[in-house]
């Protein structure tokens, strides 16, 4: 007789089949997925200290100006190899920096690149994407970071 598979596992198999299921279009899955993790952001504020944070926040915010900009015309251009390197550098920044509405597409992009496949149907999502995690992370700093530390508390 078989041993059973554990509950971890099937939920764990699940959620993997779920995922492929949506990778043929995952870029237009991202309504539910938020645009920043405030909460982790908070945490690394009170971690690090305001003045560190607010410096990777303004380092991020341009890092995601250059990594954008060059993920976008490596999309136009149809180049894979370099819409997979772009795509991984924006997926890791992005889930690092608590982005994950960004990170989810830039994951997709990158492992569509991976098959060869320059997705220039997801380039408007991407940009708009892109938009309104800068302005979520600008919001952010507005909000938390130069208000002190008292408004990361509140």
């Amino acid at each position: 007789m078989h041993d059973p598979i554990p509950l971890s596992a099937a939920k764990t198999l699940r959620a993997e089949k779920s995922a492929a299921a949506g990778e043929e279009r995952g870029w237009e899955r991202l309504p539910g997925i938020p645009l920043v993790e405030e909460e982790r952001l908070s945490r690394y504020a009170l971690s690090l200290g305001h003045g560190a944070v607010s410096e990777i926040l303004v380092l991020y915010a341009e890092c995601l100006m250059d990594a954008g900009a060059a993920l976008e015309q490596a999309l136009q251009e149809a180049a894979p190899e370099a819409v997979r390197h772009y795509a991984y550098l924006l997926t890791g920044t992005a889930a690092e920096m608590g982005t994950p509405r960004l990170a989810h597409i830039s994951r997709f992009l990158a492992r569509r690149a991976t098959q060869g496949v320059a997705e220039a149907e997801a380039l408007g999502s991407l940009r708009q994407v892109l938009a309104h995690t800068q302005a979520a992370v600008g919001d952010f700093l507005d909000r938390h970071m130069r208000g002190g530390p008292q408004a990361v508390r509140a």
